[in-house]
């Protein structure tokens, strides 16, 4: 008799640990962009704008699960 391994796409509730890395993520995601906005004039360009696509980065990692579900989604429409 062999175990099945969890399905993942059931689980409909999220650990502690996920909601903490989340919140980290959206407050990463802010910090970074105040930053870049405080050293627009005094920064180089190249920096802002590296500090910009951090934030962006940031805040798509807070969405994660939310794309991961859309990516699935997609996968298995082109699957049909």
């Amino acid at each position: 008799m062999s175990k099945r391994a969890p399905n993942r796409k059931s689980r409909k509730t999220r650990t502690l640990g996920e909601m903490i890395s989340t919140f980290s993520f959206f407050g990463m995601s802010g910090w970074l962009l105040l930053e870049a906005l405080s050293l627009m004039e005094q920064a180089p360009a190249w920096q802002v704008g590296g500090l910009y696509g951090a934030a962006f980065c940031c805040f798509l990692g807070g969405f994660r699960f939310v794309i991961a579900a859309a990516w699935e989604d997609i996968r298995k429409g082109r699957a049909r």
